[in-house]
């Protein structure tokens, strides 16, 4: 079991002897992380994420109870007796679903303490028709989940908060509200105008859009912590306070582009009350046989420390919002081992892969193959503390298929202090359709601005559209930052690919503001893309920032390979440092085990390797094979699993 860096272990000096001889050192490179220092020297903090948080390191391992009495025939809706079966299983239980073809036409809802356990994803076929889902319990915004409560495109309520938190707190004094320890709370403070603007160009909406937040459009860089102890009105939380909360009065802009509103002074908090706790779906294959239209395959709501693990989902719906994986406003979620693709449309807002909304806080999302989705992961809506690591991405479309799909760090309102490690990924891009982002960190990553062009749709197709060959022809960007998203930091990436697949690096530019590079003139950084003025078509891209600075002067480029100059081209922060392995892990974890540490980087001119989630595509779905998690990963998803002692009854009463 691996340990988690913590931030002093990570703000530490290292020094390693160099190679020539003569007793001087090297020292090791550490992003800037000075908390006084925002907004440009505050750029990384403990993460700390997933089961890290509550379970040192692995997800529950509950004791099976098989489910009976499902017609197991592909043609009768076993959802209900699924459901009876989850309704009927104690605390600690993973409700087993046999080896088999099942039917769901209605939403499956998981309780606390409970997980749904298939046979494996070669065994355990769980189809949906159009009316099936697999959810957790209700959140509602205004209907006692949060605290007080929050209406659509309204300015929020809020407890407050005195004097002015900082960034790296790990105590604040409240002004008003009851809480106990053991509550969640919500932090957050103002929009502050050097991050986030509502100059508007089209005039139908405010710049951050009026669905992020909490649902509202306002406060939107916010932060889920547990409160562990309390004496008066000091309260202690379960992790530093990521970011210092703007406390000066603002005024911003009104739901649907419509006057503004106050956000009064001060540092603010809600309660978070979760509807689902301590749950999971685990080891099957669920395909959308039927269309789901803006539905998702799976979601997450409300929940607190839950998670899917070695899942393979299939085919998305056809309509905006659909993806297959989705999280809102939940906490330390874990979505690892899963294999993620293929959709019935790549439109606007349609085909995500795992798609976080609102507000989600300290999530980790590990060794996932994801594929043939318009954005592979995506925030549309807020997060903070979320670890991204060693994930596969690639060969994402938009519908159209002229445009190289991509992972999107932002699309929407206001993602901020991520991070992006050791993902093999052909196209990482934060745009600024809805919203600002910032304070995101990319390590040691292979951002390749290309695609492999593997189009096969596995079988059964259930209507995922086939995508040419010859497409796409644009959007080979290795990364790229619009308009308004700043202090982001690429450390260590590896850009493009040598050769082998579409794009000419040799006749890539290496900075510039397009975010829809050719395969005869590729970019590797597209920086403060979408400039304003560039549209004037009364789109989301219309919307501008005036109040922040660029997206190109705020990034930090430091240690970057990249094929276009077949070097490191910037170092910023000062050249020739040694970058530690990761900034997540102190040692390699166990999955990586037999693989190389790190997997890239600039050294050796550079370092490139298939992570274990590229491998196992490539032993497995690439050559035709199902999806085996337990036998192409390692470590975690492959540790064996209780035999079902008990049943539980499926009959519906």
């Amino acid at each position: 079991m691996s340990r988690i860096r913590s931030l002093l272990a990570f703000a530490i000096l290292m020094f390693i002897c160099n190679t020539l001889g003569h007793g001087l050192k090297a020292q090791t490179y550490s992003l800037p992380n000075v908390n006084t220092g925002c907004p440009a020297n505050c750029r990384v903090i403990p993460w700390k994420a997933g089961s890290d948080l509550w379970n040192g390191g692995n997800l529950p391992n509950y004791t099976s109870a098989t489910c009976t009495g499902l017609a197991a025939n592909g043609t009768t809706d076993d959802g209900p007796a699924i459901q009876a079966c989850i309704n009927k299983a104690s605390a600690g239980t993973a409700v087993f679903i046999p080896a088999g073809t099942y039917l769901v036409n209605s939403t499956v809802r998981l309780r606390s303490n409970v997980a749904v356990r298939g046979a494996g994803a070669t065994s355990t076929f769980l189809n949906l028709g159009s009316s099936g889902g697999l959810d957790t319990q209700n959140f509602s915004f205004d209907g006692g989940s949060l605290d007080p409560p929050v209406t659509f495109s309204t300015l929020p309520s809020t407890y407050t908060i005195s004097g002015t938190p900082q960034k790296g707190d790990t105590q604040v004094t409240i002004t008003s509200g009851t809480v106990n320890v053991g509550d969640w709370i919500k932090i957050f403070g103002n929009d502050d105008p050097s991050l986030i603007s509502d100059t508007l160009f089209d005039g139908s909406s405010n710049y951050h859009g009026d669905f992020f937040g909490d649902n509202s459009g306002f406060y939107l860089m916010q932060q889920i912590v547990q409160i562990t102890a309390k004496s008066g009105n000091l309260l202690t939380l379960s992790r530093p306070l990521y970011y210092t909360p703007d406390t000066t009065a603002r005024t911003v802009g009104g739901p649907g582009g419509s006057g503004t509103r106050s956000e009064p002074a001060g540092a603010k908090y809600n309660i978070i009350h979760f509807g689902t706790q301590k749950a999971g779906f685990e080891n099957f294959k669920v395909t959308a046989t039927g269309d789901v239209g803006a539905g998702q395959i799976v979601r997450l709501q409300g929940c607190l420390f839950c998670w899917v693990k070695g899942v393979e989902t299939q085919t998305s719906g056809s309509n905006s919002e659909s993806a297959h994986i989705e999280l809102d406003e939940s906490y330390g979620a874990e979505i690892r081992d899963n294999y993620v693709h293929d959709q019935r449309s790549g439109a606007g807002g349609a085909g995500y892969g795992i798609y976080m909304q609102w507000v989600n806080s300290d999530h980790k999302i590990e060794n996932n193959i994801v594929r043939h989705t318009r954005h592979e992961i995506i925030f549309q809506g807020g997060g903070s503390g979320v670890a991204i690591l060693y994930n596969y991405l690639d060969d994402s479309y938009t519908d159209d298929l002229t445009y190289n799909g991509s992972a999107r760090m932002n699309h929407g309102a206001h993602p901020y202090m991520i991070l992006w490690e050791g993902n093999v990924m052909s196209h990482l891009a934060s745009d600024d359709c809805w919203g600002t982002s910032s304070h995101q960190v990319a390590f040691r990553n292979w951002l390749w601005g290309d695609f492999t062009g593997d189009w096969t749709v596995p079988s059964p197709g259930v209507d995922a559209p086939t995508p040419s060959g010859s497409n796409p022809g644009n959007g080979f960007n290795a990364v790229d930052l619009y308009s308004g998203q700043n202090y982001f930091s690429f450390v260590g990436n590896v850009l493009g690919r040598a050769s082998g697949n579409h794009a000419t690096w040799s006749g890539a530019t290496l900075r510039s503001g397009n975010a829809f590079g050719t395969r005869s003139n590729p970019v590797v950084y597209g920086l403060n893309a979408d400039a304003p003025g560039s549209h004037g078509t009364g789109t989301c891209d219309d919307i501008v920032m005036t109040t922040a600075p660029s997206s190109d002067s705020t990034v930090l480029l430091h240690g970057n390979y990249d094929y276009k100059t077949k070097g490191v081209a910037f170092w910023d922060g000062g050249s020739n440092h040694t970058l530690p392995p990761s900034m997540y892990y102190s040692t390699k974890p166990g999955y990586l085990s037999g693989y190389a540490w790190p997997l890239e980087g600039p050294e050796a001119n550079p370092t490139i390797n298939a992570n274990a989630a590229e491998t196992c595509y490539l032993n497995g779905p690439a050559k035709g094979a199902a999806f085996n998690p337990a036998t192409c990963y390692t470590g975690k998803v492959s540790q064996a699993q209780p035999a079902p002692p008990t049943n539980l009854s499926g009959t519906v009463n």
